[in-house]
């Protein structure tokens, strides 16, 4: 059975690498992101004078914070949450209960398979340019082993979460708004344009223990060697958030698609 899932993500490592030019593109599109962020950020610095820290932060860690968390999200990002609800959409979901594997296992692998390539031929390129062009940091303190086990976290949660979104069309029929506003949020409360601590203390203290924050908040502020400094919480702390989000997220996926199966209904086919 584990082999069926293998073979599953090995096909979408293979079947991507035939549209990685498309990908070439994200890196600008991305650099172009960090830049303008970048740039914004200095003349915030700037305006405080030398050696300003904004949060707890100078200029080069938020510069690596930024640098590395977008690099980390062209890793794990995935489509499929629309791929889930396509295959509702067209009918292709019937063909998937017929085989003889657990569906949100063929999910997995898919994301899986996706998050090697994605590693491979986009987040790697991307940072030979964004690392040496923004003069981003290594990892500080313990962050050269915190943070490979926290984004494995972020990739499991995004996937869950996606799950989520995708299944949600058995009973929407049509999820694109939801998606959509998935995506925004995720960007919004994950930390990747302003670390959480910088918000208000109020939505802050309430945003820091949720799902996002693991997706992308928490791996960053354990590469730039933050976890456990400045009243924030360690790494066990952070960790034991993340492992109890991604069981209630997961044991939720596996209710939702209970429930999902007992009311299918193909629109296409």
């Amino acid at each position: 059975m584990i082999t069926a899932y293998a073979s599953i993500a090995r096909l979408t490592l293979l079947r991507l690498m035939a549209y990685r030019m498309r990908f070439v593109t994200g890196i600008a599109t991305y650099a172009i992101f960090v830049g303008g962020q970048w740039f914004i950020w200095k003349a915030i610095y700037a305006a405080r004078g030398p050696g300003a820290e904004v949060g707890g932060m100078d200029l080069a860690q938020l510069t690596t914070y930024l640098a590395v968390g977008y690099i980390a999200r062209s890793a794990y990002f995935t489509n499929l949450d629309s791929d889930i609800a396509g295959r509702f959409q067209n009918g292709d979901v019937a063909l998937d209960l017929l085989k003889p594997i657990n569906p949100m296992g063929q999910w997995l692998a898919l994301a899986a398979g996706e998050c090697a390539f994605r590693i491979l031929f986009f987040a790697l390129p991307m940072a030979c340019v964004l690392v040496p062009v923004f003069g981003v940091h290594p990892p500080s303190g313990d962050g050269w082993w915190q943070f490979p086990i926290l984004f494995l976290l972020a990739f499991l949660i995004n996937h869950e979460l996606n799950v989520a979104a995708g299944i949600a069309c058995f009973f929407l029929e049509d999820v694109t708004a939801l998606t959509s506003l998935k995506r925004n949020l995720i960007m919004l409360l994950s930390g990747l344009m302003v670390p959480l601590h910088m918000l208000p203390s109020v939505v802050a203290s309430a945003v820091a223990w949720l799902p996002f924050a693991v997706i992308s908040y928490w791996p960053m502020m354990a590469y730039v060697g933050e976890l456990g400094q400045h009243g924030h919480p360690g790494f066990a702390q952070v960790a034991a958030l993340g492992l109890g989000w991604l069981g209630l997220l997961h044991l939720g996926n596996r209710w939702l698609w209970s429930r999902a199966r007992g009311r299918l209904e193909v629109q296409g086919g």
